[in-house]
C-alpha cells in the first residue's frame, strides 16, 4: 500500500488508514513523571480485533517483528495499554487513542519466534483486549438491585468496585421489576442473570444480549437488533453480493467510473462458507422447536405445565425476513408438515425438551421476578435459531459495520453455466445479522479485510408446506421382531447341515 496516498480517499477496496499503534507503559520516568510509551506501528505486521454479540468484550493481537527486544526493555509483563487507531479511508473506525477513545489492555504475549535470518529480530504476538476484563476478574458483586434491570447493568458497568467503564453505554427499557442478591459472583456472571431475566418493554421476547462492540457496550435484546421501535423491520446497512470481479472493471475510466468500481468491489464477497444450514436433531433435542416446562411456586403452593409451540411463537416476533414490512407468519426455517405416524408438526412435540423449574413470586415483597414461561423456552429458541444458518463471509474492510448491523447477502443459485439466468437462492439470499467481525489489517499486504460471522433466522421464501404424513411408508413392524436366541439356533443347525453335506 502506499504510504503517501490521501487518508481520506478510499481508492480501492482493502485500502486502510492505521494512524496509530502505541503502547503504554506502567512505569514511568523519575524525574518527569510521564509514562514510557512506544509506538510500535513501524514493526507491526498484523492487527486483528474481533467484536461479538456474544461475547461480552472485545479481543484482538498485534503481530510484530521485533529487533530490538521491546517486550524486554519495556517490559510487556501484562500491565499495559495498547492505542490503536484504523479505519476505511473516510470512514470512521476504530479510535482507542487516549482522550479519544479508551486504549486496550495488553495481557499476553505469545508465539515468539526467532528470525533464523537474523537472531537479534524475532516475530511475537501481543495479546489485548478491554481493562473491564480484568476488573471482571478480581472483583465481586454482594449487593441487592431492585427496580428496572437496566439500572442494575449500568450500576455494575460504571461502579469503581465492579466494571469501572466509562465506555458509552446503549439500553433498551425493560419492563422488568424486580430485586435480585447475587451471591458473590463477577460483575459479567451477574450480568448475565439479569439478561436471563429481562424483558423488553416493545418486543414480545425477552433474549437480552450485553455485548461490546466499537461504539461502546450494549444491553438490548435480540429482536431489537431485528426492528425499530417495536413497529417496522431494522434497515440493512450495507450489501453485499457473491460475484467474480473482472480485472478490468478495476481500471479507472473517468472519476464516476472508478467510484462505481470500488463500491462494487467492497460490496463484493470474495468467498463464503456455511455452518450448520439444518441440524434438525439437536434443535428438537435442546428445544428450539417445542418444549415443556413445569412450575412450581411453594408460595401458592400451585405446579403449572407451559408448551412452547415454535409456530405458534414465530408469528408473535419479528425476524429477519419480513411479510410487507411487518411481521411474518410463514417463513420459518421449521416447514410445516407433520413427522410420518406422529400425524402432527414437529412443534408440537413438547416433550423433546423437558424443564422443571421453582417460579417463586413473593420472595421480595414488592418486587417479582418474571415468570419463567415468560423468559426461559423463547429465549433458548430464539438463541438456538441464531446458531442454524450460520455463513461465514470473507469481505474487504468496512470500519462503519458493526456487530448487531443488518446486511444483504445476495447468494446466486448454484447452476450450470449453460443456464444463463441469474437468480437468487430463494433460501440462503437475503437479510443476515452480523453476530461477529474479525477485523484484519495486513500492513504486509496492504489489505483490511474483514470476516463476517452472520444468522439468519427466517426464508425470504416460505419453505414447502407438506399436509401428507409420510415421507417414507414404513413396512409392518410384526415382520421384524426376531428373537436372536432363534436366530443362534438355526444359524447351528444351518452349520451343521453344511458341514455334514461336505463330509
Amino acid at each position: 500500500m502506499n504510504e503517501n496516498f490521501d487518508k481520506n480517499l478510499l481508492d480501492q477496496a482493502g485500502d486502510f488508514n492505521l494512524e496509530v499503534c502505541n503502547l503504554i507503559s506502567y512505569r514511568r520516568d523519575d524525574e518527569s513523571g510521564s509514562q514510557f510509551e512506544v509506538d510500535i506501528k513501524s514493526i507491526t505486521q498484523l492487527v486483528t480485533l474481533t467484536e461479538d454479540i456474544f461475547t461480552k468484550t472485545m479481543t484482538g493481537q498485534v503481530i510484530v517483528y521485533d529487533a530490538q527486544d521491546i517486550r524486554t526493555m519495556l517490559p510487556i509483563t501484562g500491565l499495559e495499554k495498547l492505542e490503536l487507531k484504523f479505519s476505511t479511508p473516510g470512514l470512521f473506525g476504530v479510535n482507542a487513542v487516549r482522550g479519544e477513545g479508551h486504549p486496550f489492555q495488553v495481557y499476553k504475549i505469545e508465539k515468539v519466534k526467532v528470525d533464523s535470518n537474523n537472531p537479534n529480530a524475532s516475530q511475537y504476538s501481543i495479546y489485548f483486549g478491554s481493562s473491564e476484563d480484568y476488573y471482571n476478574t478480581f472483583n465481586r458483586v454482594s449487593q441487592a438491585f431492585s427496580g428496572p434491570i437496566e439500572f442494575g447493568v449500568e450500576t455494575l458497568l460504571r461502579n469503581r468496585d465492579y466494571l469501572n467503564s466509562t465506555k458509552p453505554f446503549y439500553y433498551e427499557p425493560t419492563r422488568t421489576n424486580t430485586k435480585i442478591v447475587p451471591p458473590n459472583s463477577k460483575p459479567f456472571g451477574t450480568i448475565e442473570m439479569m439478561s436471563s431475566m429481562a424483558i423488553s418493554q416493545k418486543y414480545h421476547t425477552g433474549g437480552y444480549l450485553f455485548y461490546e462492540n466499537v461504539d461502546g457496550f450494549h444491553f438490548r435484546s435480540i429482536e431489537s437488533l431485528l426492528a425499530i421501535d417495536g413497529s417496522k423491520p431494522r434497515p440493512s446497512t450495507f450489501n453485499y453480493v457473491y460475484q467474480v470481479t473482472g480485472a478490468s472493471e478495476n481500471k479507472p475510466n473517468g472519476k464516476g467510473t472508478k467510484l462505481k468500481n470500488v463500491i462494487k468491489d467492497m460490496e463484493s464477497v470474495q468467498s463464503y462458507e456455511f455452518f450448520r444450514p439444518a441440524n434438525f436433531l439437536f434443535n428438537m433435542y435442546e428445544g428450539m422447536f417445542a418444549s415443556k416446562l413445569i412450575t412450581h411456586d411453594s408460595f401458592y403452593k400451585q405446579v403449572q405445565e407451559h408448551n412452547f409451540d415454535y409456530n405458534d411463537e414465530f408469528k408473535k416476533s419479528y425476524h429477519l425476513e419480513t411479510d410487507n414490512n411487518d411481521k411474518s407468519s410463514f417463513k420459518s426455517i421449521l416447514p410445516f408438515s407433520g413427522y410420518e405416524d406422529t400425524r402432527r408438526p414437529i412443534s408440537e412435540n413438547y416433550m423433546a425438551k423437558l424443564m422443571c423449574y421453582c417460579d417463586n413470586q413473593k420472595i421480595h415483597n414488592d418486587y417479582e421476578f418474571p415468570p419463567l414461561k415468560d423468559t426461559i423456552q423463547s429465549r433458548l429458541s430464539q438463541r438456538l435459531s441464531l446458531l442454524n444458518v450460520n455463513v461465514s463471509l470473507v469481505v474487504p474492510g468496512n470500519s462503519l459495520l458493526r456487530a448487531g448491523d443488518i446486511i444483504n447477502f445476495d447468494l446466486p443459485l448454484q447452476r450450470p453455466i449453460l443456464n444463463t439466468t441469474k437468480s437468487s437462492n430463494p433460501y440462503y439470499s437475503g437479510r443476515y445479522l452480523v453476530m461477529s467481525i474479525l477485523h484484519t489489517v495486513d500492513k504486509e499486504e496492504g489489505k483490511y479485510m474483514m470476516v463476517l460471522k452472520c444468522a439468519k433466522d427466517s426464508t425470504v421464501t416460505e419453505l414447502p408446506a407438506e399436509s401428507r404424513s409420510f415421507t417414507v411408508e414404513n413396512k409392518e413392524y410384526s415382520n421384524l421382531v426376531n428373537n436372536i436366541y432363534n436366530l443362534d439356533k438355526r444359524f447351528v443347525t444351518d452349520s451343521a447341515d453344511q458341514l455334514q453335506g461336505s463330509i
